[in-house]
């Protein structure tokens, strides 16, 4: 790899050389900071901190301003989660897309085969504007007109397209409906880079919720379009599944591991109880003990993430599990698998040894997400994923207000013994049901030490979203790397089923030799975009986001 920069980590006595790709280091604030996968949302937050918002004003610029320049992660179409801190208390947020009341366990099993993936029968009840807003209402400082001002004007003025924009709607443009197609086009042809893209549509929209709050959205035109678009296309959502669709606040999870509190998403995602699972597992079998990103450390976590992921198939809407999330990451389950795990070699295990009481759930959750992180002056944090699932989503676009559409019921076991389309077979438990809420992997992360914030981070992936905040969070602790290295370095990936360790390119092949004589198949793939806020030392905000893809960090 070109332009290498090297540093030298001194652990356990010696010196280890460590390369990290030359790319942004990190952006460094005393007050405010913003990282997203947009430059135009961080510095819509950013400008919100300058005027005295906090860290849910900046959240609800950032994430609406996303709306408008990343249309195929952050659409308010879809869903998310978050976990957030304002003084001394630490909350989730669920505000994840769920299945209409006209749902069926069945209502897949005679259509066609991408029929829970494009079209209006894919599309959830969306939750993205009743989280946000609910956020602005328990903690917001300026006005939703304030909060809102920046995506309106970048709806109403344009935005330049850039490669990404224009290379994914391109991939996807023929699954369009007729409004996707007419809307995100100019001219009659495709959007290109270089194009100025406007959307007065979105904007009428968007000022429609300034005006009338979540009614603004889940009732009236902007309801009725997106009602007309479902049914043209198919679908069953109604009038009654947007109304009536709630926000919920949860309990975090918590843990101590690795001397510091780590805070993070609770079910409907797998992702918190995951992550604690690994980062437990790290700390009893030694893993900092270590190289820092050698092959021995790399084999120690795909032997954990194996196990983890082993657990996971537990997990779903806490409605319909009977596991405790907590379950996993007790000491004494925990403690159990570290006997399983030889530090020189891939090694089984036998599953009957490792079964909890309930029902397996399967491994739901898809790869088109994105993840914001937001740190105010006083303190206070946003740690938000927000998805569609797919590419655009279901592909279905409203047609006078250009909103697209999530195509989250992929997220449910739709067809028995069918992967989805992300390749996962999914367990009963995971039916499709009226109001039920699928499996997530997003997991939105918040670490205090002392007491004191010390990161905020998320990633959008799939399931490899609970690894890459795994393998950032751990090396956030343990190695003296700034949280740009942190980020950029090489990761892996493994999940259970398929027997693989996915890496990605930034992995020598040196280390991917050693990996191979240790017994593991290797298979280059994708290992998620992280996004993260650090304090440091100095009390100074430290932001990265994942070069691996667009972003931008924005701060004062």
């Amino acid at each position: 790899m070109k332009n290498l920069i090297q540093i030298f980590v001194g652990l356990n006595l010696a010196a280890v050389a460590i390369s990290f790709p030359a790319m942004a280091r990190p952006t460094f604030a005393k007050h405010g900071l913003v990282v997203s996968c947009s430059d135009l949302a961080s510095n819509a937050g950013a400008e919100i901190l300058k005027k005295g918002g906090n860290a849910a004003d900046a959240a609800l610029a950032t994430a609406f301003s996303l709306a408008v320049t990343r249309p195929y992660y952050g659409s308010i179409g879809g869903g998310g989660l978050m976990v957030v801190k304002f003084g001394e208390e630490i909350s989730a947020l669920d505000h994840r897309e769920r299945a209409p009341r006209a749902s069926t366990e069945d209502m897949y099993v005679h259509k066609a085969a991408n029929a829970s993936q494009i079209g209006g029968l894919a599309v959830g009840t969306p939750g993205n504007v009743r989280g946000l807003l609910e956020l602005h209402k328990k903690f917001g400082n300026l006005s939703l007109a304030a909060d809102l001002a920046p995506a309106i004007a970048l709806a109403k003025n344009g935005f330049i397209v850039g490669e990404e924009f224009a290379r994914l709607t391109h991939e996807v443009y023929k699954d369009f409906s007729e409004g996707g197609k007419k809307i995100f086009s100019l001219k009659g042809k495709e959007l290109a880079v270089g194009d100025r893209f406007k959307q007065p549509g979105l904007a009428k929209a968007l000022t429609l919720i300034v005006q009338k709050g979540a009614d603004g959205f889940y009732k009236g035109p902007v309801a009725g379009d997106i009602v007309a678009a479902v049914k043209k296309t198919g679908g069953i959502l109604d009038y009654v599944d947007l109304e009536s669709y709630k926000a919920i606040w949860r309990v975090p999870l918590k843990a101590r591991a690795l001397g510091v509190d780590v805070y993070t998403m609770p079910p409907p995602s797998s992702g918190g109880a995951l992550l604690l699972e690994e980062l437990k597992l790290s700390e009893l079998l030694g893993v900092a003990g270590e190289k820092p990103w050698s092959a021995s450390q790399f084999h120690l976590m795909a032997e954990i993430m194996s196990r983890a992921f082993f657990d996971r198939q537990y997990l779903a809407d806490p409605q319909y599990t009977s596991v405790p999330a907590d379950e996993l990451y007790r000491d004494e389950h925990v403690q159990k698998w570290v006997g399983t795990i030889d530090k020189h070699k891939k090694t089984s295990f036998d599953p009957k040894n490792f079964e909890l009481i309930g029902t397996p759930t399967g491994h739901p959750e898809g790869g088109n997400t994105t993840h914001y992180v937001v740190v105010d002056k006083d303190g206070n944090v946003v740690s938000a994923t927000t998805t569609l699932n797919g590419d655009y989503g279901s592909g279905v676009a409203t047609e006078k207000f250009g909103i697209f559409l999530n195509n989250e019921m992929d997220d449910f076991t739709t067809k028995p013994g069918v992967p989805n389309m992300f390749g996962l077979v999914q367990g009963k438990a995971n039916n499709v049901a009226p109001l039920k809420t699928p499996l997530s992997s997003m997991t939105p992360t918040i670490v205090e030490k002392d007491g004191k914030l010390f990161l905020a981070v998320g990633s959008p992936g799939g399931p490899r979203i609970i690894n890459a905040v795994y393998q950032v969070v751990f090396h956030a602790l343990t190695t003296p790397a700034n949280l740009d290295e942190i980020i950029q370095a090489p990761r892996v990936h493994h999940q259970g089923k398929p027997d693989k360790l996915y890496y990605d390119r930034a992995l020598s092949p040196d280390t991917r030799d050693i990996l191979e004589k240790m017994g593991h198949t290797m298979a280059e793939g994708y290992v998620a975009r992280v996004y993260g806020i650090r304090v440091t030392p100095e009390g100074l905000l430290e932001g990265s986001f994942d070069a691996r893809g667009e972003g931008g960090a924005a701060g004062y």
